[in-house]
């Protein structure tokens, strides 16, 4: 079905994009004959539409890749009938959210302080978008704060609602978000950083983040663990005697 054609309320929302739609057929073809592939396809685009009209309308904010495709990643894993292993499908995942962190990674090296300070307001600027935002969509991200410390490179800012976590806890696919959350991490690594996050809006009140040089004493006394469920998260390291 062409997207033209999908029966979603246009006044409320937006079609995904077609690094989610390249994304998702990639991963049919991968598991299932061309056929069965196209058949499922049409379904899970059945399942997209179906999700939207449960949806808050968030069509209108100004970031919503971050908001859509993520639900045609749940439909994908709600239709097919065979649920690979979220270390199976992440690379793709990537790909589609984060892959241009790749080559930004050639450029940026967050252990430069000139490259740390324009990455901050970068994130600053996302940061009073998603402020904005909030105010005349509730449903959409909301921030608490934002900080950078020019000493330590440290970028500090946090998420206390997010609503990938919300669709996935009210459709009880908690184990599914992981495979987006954890692309964070590895976007972070390839712009040689790493992201410090203890916790996010399924598993604590607020998904943290701590965005440093990944040669920072900070970056250090840090490692990633991998819970049951598939989630990396970062704990402090122990101190050696």
């Amino acid at each position: 079905m062409k997207e033209k054609d999908l029966p979603i309320d246009r006044t409320k929302h937006v079609v995904y994009t077609k690094r989610a739609k390249k994304c998702v057929q990639k991963l049919l073809r991968r598991y299932y004959d061309a056929q069965t592939a196209e058949r499922l396809w049409e379904k899970i685009q059945l399942k997209y539409c179906d999700y939207l009209r449960e949806e808050p309308a968030l069509g209108s904010a100004k970031i919503t890749v971050s908001i859509y495709d993520p639900i045609l990643i749940f439909a994908w894993f709600s239709v097919v009938p065979d649920k690979p292993p979220i270390e199976d499908i992440q690379q793709d995942v990537y790909d589609c959210f984060m892959g241009s962190f790749t080559a930004l990674g050639k450029v940026f090296n967050l252990n430069r302080k000139t490259d740390s300070r324009l990455a901050s307001r970068i994130f600053k600027k996302t940061s009073d978008i998603r402020a904005e935002e909030s105010k005349r969509l509730p449903a959409s991200f909301c921030m608490d704060g934002f900080s950078y410390d020019g000493q330590s490179g440290a970028i500090r800012y946090c998420f206390t609602q997010c609503p990938n976590a919300e669709f996935a806890k009210r459709h009880h696919m908690e184990d599914v978000l992981p495979v987006m959350c954890n692309c964070d991490h590895f976007a972070m690594q390839k712009l040689h950083a790493t992201l410090i996050r203890e916790g996010t809006c399924v598993t604590s009140d607020r998904c943290d983040y701590c965005i440093v040089g990944d040669q920072s004493p900070i970056a250090k006394a840090y490692e990633l663990k991998t819970l049951d469920n598939g989630l990396l998260v970062s704990v402090k390291k122990e101190p050696t005697a």
